[in-house]
Parts: C-alpha cells; structure tokens; sequence
C-alpha cells in the first residue's frame, strides 16, 4: 500500500494527479485537500477540506491531514501543490492581505506541511518523497508578481536546504522542489485578463496560449509521477518538467 498526500486537488496538475494515480496499478490511498470538493467518487481518495491561506490553522490542518492508519505501507508521498498567484500589481499598490494570502500558500503551508511530514516519518522505513510545486518565476523578475515571484523562491529555497540536511539522515527524506513549466490552468487564464499598465509581460503569456504552447495539467501530472516512479530522473533537488 502506498499513501499519497496531495494539497490542491479541486482543479489544474493536483486533480489531474489524482486521477491519474487512481488508473496506476498499485495498491494505494491518497488523502487530498482544497477548498473545493473536486467531487471524485473512489474509495481510495479521502478528501479534506483545508483553506491554506488560514496561517494560524496550518499546523492543526497538517497534523489532521496526515493522520492516517494503518502504517503498513511501502511508499508515502508528499506533493505540495496548491498555489496562488495573488493580486497581479506593482509593489506600492497592493494591501497587505494580498502579502499575507501569497505567502501563506505558496510558503508557508508546504513548509509546515513538510515540517509535521517530516517528523511523523523521517524514522519509518518506508521510501518518503516530497515534491514542493515551485515555478520558474522563483528565478526571474517578473513585474506584477513580486509576492509570487518571491514566495516561490523561498520555497526553492527551503527545499534545498532541507534536501541537503537530510544527507545526514540514516533514513532520509527525499525532497525536490519542481518547476512546471507554463500550464494551462485557471491561473494562466486570470494571467491573461491583468492589465497591461501592471503586468507588461501580458503579450507573451497571450502568446503561447494562442500558439498552444502551454502544456496540459494532464501531461504535467504525468510527468510529475514519471518523477515519482524513476529516482533516477531527481538527482537534484531542483527539478523542472521541461527535462522529463
């Protein structure tokens, strides 16, 4: 039996995953969270309605979430996938809300969720993977996104961080931080509706949707579990799905 814990499933690459990991032949459950009930009918898929935005709840969530029985199983996986763009606007125009809500899922939940993971099974015997949904603007400068761009790299970074600590771990957990590519989401379509005047790189997200050049949740979740099946594919623990 293999457990999957998946944050984000009601639409985009995390309903996608669950639906394709219920088609796999293996023996598994997977536990998923959103605000929304993606509404999948499985035995195997136990749904938990968790806000990751209310930062104070998110160690009870985690703690909730990952309480599971029996322990008998051979794989447990953690894949940190819900996200936020926030509001798209120059620094110096937005509340602090639109701060505190980019963070707090972007970051803060899959540092916390990756801590209380980390604690229940760093010592079990089974093959522990977590992978932190990142993307490519934790590596440019994207004018509009500063809290996306920035809380996405503090994910980069708290994920290097903790791979390179768990070299030390005689049962260590496997944590790669993965950067997507441009998917063709609910995201990607509110991208498109920003202005101009606060998000001058609007042509070129209009651009490669209309050229057909966004992938697929779909082909991403595929590859995303390619990622989970093949250890050799994740020597670092930056990865991209532009590479698989």
């Amino acid at each position: 039996m293999n457990q999957y814990f998946i944050t984000g499933v009601s639409s985009g690459i995390g309903l996608a995953l669950v639906k394709q990991l219920l088609l796999q032949q293996e023996e598994l459950t997977i536990h998923g969270c959103s605000r929304r009930d993606p509404g999948i009918d499985d035995p195997r898929f136990h749904f938990y309605n968790i806000d990751l935005s209310e930062i104070e709840l998110l160690e009870k969530n985690a703690s909730r979430f990952f309480k599971v029985e029996p322990w008998d199983f051979k794989r447990v996986v953690l894949i940190n996938n819900a996200g936020m763009l926030g509001d798209v606007a120059f620094v110096g125009e937005q509340q602090p809300e639109h701060y505190l809500a980019t963070f707090a899922v972007n970051t803060l939940a899959p540092i916390i969720f990756s801590e209380v993971f980390i604690k229940l099974f760093q010592h079990t015997e089974p093959e522990k993977i977590i992978f932190n949904i990142s993307s490519g603007a934790a590596s440019k400068d994207i004018e509009g996104w500063a809290a996306y761009c920035a809380s996405k790299a503090a994910l980069d970074r708290f994920t290097t961080v903790c791979a390179q600590e768990q070299t030390h771990k005689a049962r260590p957990v496997n944590i790669h931080s993965i950067s997507p590519g441009m998917i063709d989401t609910g995201m990607q379509a509110k991208i498109r509706t920003a202005s101009r005047e606060q998000f001058p790189s609007i042509d070129r997200f209009i651009a490669c949707h209309q050229n057909g050049e966004l992938l697929s949740p779909d082909v991403a979740a595929d590859k995303i579990i390619l990622l989970l099946n093949q250890r050799e594919l994740r020597e670092n623990p930056l990865l991209s799905l532009r590479n698989v």
